[in-house]
Formats: C-alpha cells, sequence, structure tokens
C-alpha cells in the first residue's frame, strides 16, 4: 500500500483540504485528514495534490513512429471507418516515450486522426501499462466524426465524396438513416451500421472534431434530427452558437488557446467561449502543441479570468464526465484509480510549480529519478 500523506488535497467544486490519501494497488482505499498505515509513505507536506490531468483526445501513441508514412491512426481507404477501434493503434511504447507524468497526465483519450470523416472508436488509457487492456479505463467512449477541411482535400483527390460540405453532411444522413433501418429486413448486416445504430440509441456519443461555427451549425441540425449525444472537439468558433450547443446537451473540448494557433486564425473570443462553461460541460484539449499544451491553454484560461479552480476541474473530473469515465478517474475519491499528481505549487497559478510525484494507477514517478 501507498500513503500520500499531508498535502493540500483538490476536490472537485473548489473544496481544498489537507488530507491523506491510502492507495491499495492500482485504487484510491481513502482519504481522510489523517490516515494511519503499514504503508509506503509519500510525504506530500507544503504540496499540492490534485487529481491526474486528463488529456482528452490524442492521437498521440498512434502514429508508429517507425514508419510514418503509414500512419496507423489515419486510415484513409474510406471516408466511412465506424467499425475500426483505436486499441489496434495503441503503441504502449511510444506512448511512454511521451512523458505524460512530468505534467501530471494520468490518462488520454485515444482518438484517430483527421483525414476520415468518420475515423473510429475511441477509447479512454492510462499514460503507464504494457498493453492496451493493461491501460483501458474504457475502451470504447465515442465514435470520431471529422467535420473538418482535412477531410474534403482527403477525397478530393480521388474525386470522390465528400468533397466538400454538402458531401459530408449527406453521407452523415445517410449513415444515420442506414443504422435506423437495420434490423427492419431490408438492410444487410454491417459492422460500421451497428456502431451508428449504437450512436442512434444514445449507447455512445458521437465526437465531432470541429472548427467554425457554420460547421457546427450543421452537425446541431444533424442532432435535432437524429437525437444523438454529441461531444464538440476543437469548437473555436461554439460562443457563437451556444444557445444551441446548450439546447441540444452537447459538451465542448476546447482545442488549444495559445496565441498564434487556431484562435488567431478562427477569431476566437476566449472569454465568450470560456463563459460557455457556466452551464455547458466543457474541457480542455490541445492540437499539435502537443500535450504540453494542455497545461498552458489552462492557464491561458485562468489569465483571461477563469477561476484557478474551475480549470482544474476542467483538467480533470469535467473532462472524465465528458468521456463518460466520472466513476473510474478524475477525482481523488475512495474506489476510483489511483491516478494522483502532486506539485511544489499550483501550475496554474505560479510557473515555479514543479512536478514531484505523479501516480498513474498506483504506479509511481518520481521527478528526480
Amino acid at each position: 500500500m501507498i500513503l500520500v500523506k499531508g498535502g493540500n488535497v483538490h476536490f472537485p467544486k473548489g473544496e481544498t483540504k489537507k488530507a491523506d490519501i491510502l492507495i491499495d494497488g492500482d485504487r484510491i482505499l481513502k482519504t481522510a485528514g489523517e490516515i494511519k498505515a503499514e504503508a509506503e509513505v509519500i510525504d506530500a507536506s507544503g504540496c499540492e495534490v490534485f487529481p491526474g490531468f486528463i488529456l482528452p483526445a490524442t492521437s498521440v501513441g498512434l502514429y508508429n513512429y517507425a514508419d510514418l508514412r503509414y500512419t496507423d491512426s489515419d486510415e484513409k481507404s474510406s471516408p466511412v471507418n465506424a467499425d475500426l477501434h483505436v486499441r489496434y493503434a495503441l503503441d504502449p511504447v511510444e506512448v511512454r516515450m511521451q512523458g505524460y507524468e512530468k505534467h501530471g497526465i494520468t490518462a488520454f483519450g485515444a482518438v484517430p486522426n483527421e483525414s476520415a470523416l468518420v475515423a473510429g472508436q475511441t477509447g479512454v488509457y492510462h499514460t503507464a501499462g504494457r498493453s492496451a487492456a493493461d491501460m483501458a479505463i474504457s475502451e470504447t467512449v465515442a465514435l470520431k466524426v471529422n467535420f473538418l477541411p482535412g477531410v474534403k482535400r482527403t477525397f478530393a483527390a480521388r474525386h470522390m465524396r465528400p468533397m466538400t460540405r454538402m458531401g459530408m453532411t449527406a453521407l452523415l444522413r445517410e449513415e444515420f438513416q442506414k443504422a435506423a433501418r437495420l434490423g427492419s429486413g431490408d438492410q444487410e448486416y454491417n459492422p460500421s451500421g451497428e456502431v451508428f445504430r449504437k450512436v442512434l440509441n444514445r449507447e455512445l456519443p458521437l465526437l465531432c472534431s470541429v472548427r467554425e461555427h457554420f460547421d457546427i451549425e450543421i452537425l446541431l441540425d444533424l442532432q435535432k434530427e437524429f437525437g444523438f449525444r454529441m461531444i464538440l472537439l476543437g469548437a473555436y468558433q461554439a460562443d457563437r452558437c451556444a444557445g444551441r450547443i446548450r439546447e441540444a446537451g452537447a459538451s465542448v473540448l476546447l482545442g488549444d488557446l495559445l496565441d498564434c494557433s487556431f484562435v488567431t486564425y478562427y477569431d476566437s473570443d476566449i472569454p465568450a467561449l470560456l463563459a460557455m462553461s457556466e452551464d455547458i460541460p466543457m474541457a480542455f484539449s490541445n492540437n499539435s502543441s502537443g500535450y504540453e499544451g494542455l497545461l498552458w491553454s489552462a492557464e491561458k484560461a485562468v489569465r483571461n479570468g477563469l477561476d484557478a479552480e474551475k480549470a482544474i476541474d476542467m483538467l480533470t473530473i469535467e473532462t472524465a464526465e465528458i468521456l463518460g469515465v466520472a466513476d473510474k478517474t478524475g477525482s481523488v475519491e475512495a474506489g476510483k484509480y489511483a491516478d494522483i499528481s502532486i506539485w511544489s505549487g499550483h501550475p496554474l497559478k505560479s510557473y515555479a510549480a514543479q512536478i514531484q510525484v505523479c501516480i498513474t494507477a498506483g504506479k509511481v514517478w518520481r521527478a528526480q529519478s
């Protein structure tokens, strides 16, 4: 067993207090003001103790760095690949190479890349482990759709649909219509259709990578027509249709908020986007800036007026809720995975704050090691 002792522990909704955390194997056994137990002690006195941060959507760890010409995360043979699953692209060695623990990140949403309209099924994994099965927190959490210019470029080169927004919209509508007919006797079985039927039945949300407000509006039109659950990823102009997002019950994973990025290109109103977090489930994500961008985006949000503890929630429990894994991770709570990061200070309040210890499903990493 492991006993994290004497740290200032951050709980959801801004609650912080000095507490001990007892870990048994890969789970948190108990939290209390003071715990006495026969255990390996990690002294967190004077430190800030957080749940492990969650990177909600990344293709890092799925690339096959040995041969980048053939990226394992980016199937381009067809515009619709709902039957593909990201677990078969996950390389634990590539994940370990990223050094996620140096940034307090203990879990990530593994997602296929952005060339196909329907890229495949996504999962949530720990950042430590020897296999996809060993790392899995929840193997299937969403079906990823890309409503992006890159999809049009991919298939325009072949002179096939979808080459336009019209084509992308029509293909998605067609998949939902086919899924609705499954089992009626006039539709042959197909694996992709079975996945879309789960989306149609609200068993599986659609994770939609999208940037501009008129593309978000198209997806909201489809959501209104078919009633599926939806998570918007990127969504740099989401504030322009906040009312419809709220009405649809959709969630938002913001893309990175760094200067000289998509924020500038899409003329994003960061304060307006952050204001949506008051009543729309929202968390931070990133783009090509790397996993470091997760904390940088959160820090920039704080500089734009977001409360620091709200930002911590958006890095942890709120991300877990959006991805459907809040019963397993995202907060320091008995019964959940022992996913914990210990810092010398508050990383969203001080650049001097340094990671000291990162615990991922009970596996301990120390900064000095």
